[in-house]
């Protein structure tokens, strides 16, 4: 299984932009590879996790490498929040592959580290191959 998904919507005319591509491919049989290039931003974050949830299916296991992205802004890190919450409910392990830019949001957004991520490919595959963890943490209060 392959899949291609362009984010891009219409942009104004000379907008240097690069809009966000999503690819899947499988590791196994139960296992879900996604990546994507380009920039992530308010125009197609919620494609990202649209597509992932089309393309996970009965899948148990999901990796979402976002190493290939030249932008993430902040309504990326939501549509990760929403990928949590889903993979949680389908009771999906899951594993983020963050590229520099995605990383710098995580130290902002995610301090607590609340998301799964791996520093590798190789990482992201043993740690979703372990059985699942606890998606959801609470924030300890301030």
């Amino acid at each position: 299984m392959s899949a291609f998904f362009n984010a891009s919507e219409k942009l104004p005319i000379g907008a240097p932009h690069k809009p966000a591509r999503f690819t899947s491919s499988l590791i196994g049989t139960a296992m879900v590879l996604v990546t994507s290039d380009g920039e992530l931003d308010a125009c197609n974050a919620r494609g990202l996790a649209a597509y992932i949830e089309e393309v996970l299916d009965a899948k148990r296991r999901l990796i979402v490498d976002l190493r290939g992205l030249t932008f993430f802004g902040t309504p990326g890190f939501s549509a990760l929040h929403y990928i949590n919450v889903t993979c949680s409910r389908r009771d999906v392990n899951w594993v983020l592959v963050p590229g520099a830019e995605v990383s710098r949001m995580l130290r902002i957004c995610d301090p607590q580290k609340g998301l799964p991520v791996a520093d590798t490919l190789e990482k992201a595959i043993a740690a979703v191959s372990r059985p699942p963890r606890n998606h959801l943490r609470p924030l300890p209060q301030l």
